[in-house]
């Protein structure tokens, strides 16, 4: 999401080794939503999708056969590869205590000639574990969305497609999310992709407005939480348009006042599940500096705790909106790309907008959202995009990555290193 200055992406990166790590807490720019500000952001229940395929070719697979083949692509860690290693240096956290990492292969890193892929949504099963709505596999997973970001022109131009790594032995293979029309025939699911949450065996893909003309998708023009099962994921006996594996859109919520750029799940704030999704606000644009109030950020809670249960309340139990910092324009929170809401405080990463130097394509933010007082860091990746957090009892890891061309690192980092 978003396009750096010029500036930025000439300068050296290693550099931002010697930017502002954490700084003092401050008041955090961000007012809480209420009355018409906030049912304005609700929800409205999307046609549901999902028709089983009716080509024989298609047969059911499962979440553990997708983690698990030797025709899968291995990936590189920083332990094993020397180049992995030297992009973690350069383009990871530099806070320290990165926990696990790895990099992509050469293909994805762009190094081969397919450069129109570019990382954007990242989900584990570390965060979507529940004794109320099982995941299907024992494995330790990781999945990322890819948007093709090609000129319009281009048909592929805002397509979506998923890598789903097995943390357990490093290798991923490719899944297409698909929509499936009446007559049993499949689309590719456009709108970017922006971020990924999983719940038990329910996978949300924050995607804005992108479909082509013609294609008659639900909420196709609209912005929208897109769901889909682990659980009915299906192999193609050959391959569809070069993908082996494809998962069909199952259910899709919309809003006609939020563009849906990110979304995280929220375990622990409220004291029942929520999705937590916001909007990407610019502050550069066509070559010029824009506001940087307006980002939207709204929770909106699951409606019951029922075994693989995906419905959402459609009013948002609470929502914020930036606005401008009363202390330095760089504690603005703006141009958001990933959050992560936990114990009522707010993780934020951003992209540097209008700030041009490379410390500021690092921009990370804590917010607790009780006292409101925020502490602004510049010690995260370069330029960041989705937040992951796997729970666990020592309080858990936030997972990152970035998305810049060769500079294409995931990683994790406990909570515990990130406290203000």
């Amino acid at each position: 999401m978003g396009t750096a200055p010029a500036a930025q992406a000439t300068a050296t990166t290693k550099a931002a080794a010697t930017g502002a790590a954490a700084a003092a807490q401050v008041v955090a720019p961000l007012k809480r939503l209420t009355g018409d500000a906030l049912t304005g952001l609700s929800l409205t229940v999307g046609a549901e999708p999902y028709t089983q395929p009716m080509e024989d070719a298609f047969a059911l697979t499962t979440l553990d056969q997708v983690l698990s083949g030797d025709d899968r692509t291995k990936l590189p860690t920083p332990a094993d590869d020397p180049a992995c290693a030297s992009r973690m240096q350069s383009y990871g956290p530099t806070t320290g205590g990165v926990g696990r990492a790895f990099c992509w292969d050469a293909k994805l890193q762009g190094l081969t000639g397919e450069t129109a892929w570019v990382p954007q949504g990242l989900a584990t099963s570390g965060e979507a574990r529940n004794d109320a709505a099982p995941v299907p596999t024992s494995k330790d997973a990781l999945i990322t969305s890819w948007s093709w970001q090609n000129p319009p022109t281009h048909s592929l131009n805002n397509s979506v497609r998923l890598s789903v790594v097995n943390l357990n032995d490093m290798r991923y293979r490719t899944v297409l999310p698909v929509w499936v029309r009446p007559d049993g025939t499949l689309s590719r699911i456009y709108g970017h992709g922006g971020g990924l949450a999983w719940s038990g065996p329910y996978l949300f893909m924050a995607t804005t407005p992108g479909w082509p003309d013609g294609t008659g998708a639900p909420s196709a023009k609209r912005s929208a939480i897109r769901v889909f099962d682990t659980r009915r994921i299906y192999r193609h006996q050959t391959k569809l348009d070069d993908y082996q594996y494809v998962m069909p859109e199952v259910a899709n919520f919309v809003c006609p006042d939020l563009h849906f750029d990110y979304i995280s799940l929220d375990r622990t704030s409220t004291g029942q599940q929520a999705l937590v999704v916001g909007d990407y606000r610019a502050t550069w644009l066509d070559g010029q500096p824009q506001p940087l109030n307006g980002t939207r950020i709204a929770r909106y809670a699951f409606r019951s705790a029922e075994t693989g249960d995906y419905r959402l309340n459609l009013t948002p139990t609470a929502a914020w909106e930036s606005t401008t910092p009363t202390t330095a324009e760089t504690h603005a929170i703006s141009d958001v790309q990933g959050v992560q809401l936990h114990d009522n405080r707010l993780y934020v990463n951003m992209s540097a907008g209008k700030f041009v130097n490379v410390p500021y394509s690092r921009r990370f933010a804590s917010v607790d959202l009780a006292s409101m007082t925020m502490t602004a860091r510049t010690d995260w990746g370069y330029r960041p995009e989705d937040l992951s957090l796997w729970y666990s009892g020592t309080g858990g890891e936030l997972w990152g990555l970035t998305e810049g061309e060769d500079q294409r690192v995931v990683y994790s980092v406990a909570l515990g290193n990130l406290a203000p």
